[in-house]
């Protein structure tokens, strides 16, 4: 390279550990690496992007989403109502309870730079989201994590978690569900963990972009009235299948100056006009359709089919491809395998045609083990016949 600039030491030594740079070609028959929900909303947001181009009075209608800055707390608003509709801080919650941001990485980024500056610490757990380590890690502050214990199948352990949190910390993240696994904490393991991050006087951050994908009773949006230092991160971008709109939002409670202190660093206008509408729609129609909106019912069943399956192809040929702690609802799952030193397991997936997400960019984890998003409904057999040549395939130690 001929030039170098002078920048930030920690960006310029840093390397990026993004999963989505480590995707190997070859013939794929079947894509489950980095998918969103297969059961979109239907033509109703293509019919919402259509009437845009139907309108010719530029100060009313779709067409002024377009032609002026993004302005109002209509989204706000709705969002309040679609929660509240579902059980969900009834009576309390409203619009001013939120905050918009580009993908709900942006809400995550802005955080890291309210509560962490140079040197200061965030406890994770690992797994986790490999981009929020990047951010924290190029700002110059320090991640460390409670690791996921392999002899539990990488179940999360809550007491496990608070006992190592501490003042040491300047703030704590947590995802529920988790990714890669797909399990869930319950909400009353949230509860305790906190509890503690108050008694601490800290920020608790709880990611939840699989969110859709868990019980409404179990998101942490219960608690923001009650701990003033809570915020939830979750996006349209998973199980609304709405990735290209880059829209994500935050909940957290009105009787702290979290929210306020937030809104500092949000850059102008940060989620566009349309991608507020297609929202908005995304969630009326939602509401209109209140009978299993986000296709789980599908998901339910392809899990385990998929569980079920890999379970009779160990025993058929010997093997032992684990699939680590998961919850039945939600479409991703981490499968590991204790093969030879070396092993790649997503390597050997795409021997078959099956593309996967290889851990080996978590944190934690290593190539032993991949992340599987559950493909449409009518692949499954297909991935059950790939999966099967698989197994059968896999090393001996």
């Amino acid at each position: 390279m001929a030039y170098s600039i002078h920048a930030n030491p920690y960006i310029l030594r840093y390397v990026s550990k993004d999963y989505a740079d480590n995707t190997p070609e070859g013939d794929i028959r079947i894509d489950c690496s980095l998918g969103v929900n297969a059961d979109l909303l239907g033509n109703c947001i293509f019919q919402r992007l259509h009437a845009f181009e139907q309108k010719t009075d530029v100060h009313h209608g779709n067409y002024a989403d377009i032609k002026f800055y993004p302005h109002g707390e209509s989204l706000k608003d709705a969002l309040a109502e679609w929660y509240c509709k579902n059980g969900v801080g009834q009576g309390w919650l409203t619009g001013d309870h939120f905050i918009l941001g580009n993908g709900s990485y942006d809400i995550l980024c802005n955080l890291n730079l309210l509560c962490l500056t140079h040197a200061k610490k965030v406890l994770g757990h690992a797994p986790q989201f490999t981009a929020y380590i990047d951010h924290v890690n190029c700002s110059g502050s320090v991640y460390e994590c409670y690791y996921l214990d392999r002899t539990r199948n990488y179940q999360f352990d809550a007491a496990a978690y608070i006992a190592q949190m501490s003042a040491a910390y300047d703030m704590f993240i947590v995802e529920n569900p988790n990714n890669p696994t797909g399990q869930i904490i319950p909400l009353e393991d949230l509860r305790k963990i906190a509890q503690r991050a108050l008694e601490l006087d800290r920020v608790l951050v709880i990611d939840e972009a699989y969110a859709e994908y868990m019980p409404f009773s179990n998101t942490a949006i219960h608690l923001v009235r009650e701990f003033p230092q809570v915020i939830v991160t979750r996006s349209f971008s998973k199980g609304w299948g709405m990735a290209g709109v880059r829209l994500g939002y935050a909940a957290a409670s009105t009787e702290s100056d979290l929210l306020p202190q937030l809104k500092k660093l949000v850059l102008p206008f940060n989620s566009n006009g349309i991608a507020r509408v297609l929202a908005q729609t995304a969630l009326q129609t939602r509401l209109e359709n209140p009978d299993d909106p986000f296709g789980i019912r599908a998901v339910r069943a392809s899990k385990r089919e998929l569980c079920e399956a890999i379970a009779q192809y160990n025993l058929r040929y010997s093997t032992n491809l684990q699939i680590a702690q998961t919850f039945a609802d939600t479409p991703i799952m981490m499968l590991y395998y204790d093969g030879p030193a070396g092993f790649h397991l997503q390597r050997h997936l795409m021997r078959v045609g099956i593309l996967t997400v290889s851990c080996e960019t978590y944190e934690g984890l290593d190539s032993r083990a991949v992340r599987l998003m559950l493909p449409e409904r009518n692949s499954m057999p297909l991935l059950l016949q790939l999966m099967e040549q698989a197994v059968q395939l896999l090393p001996t130690n």
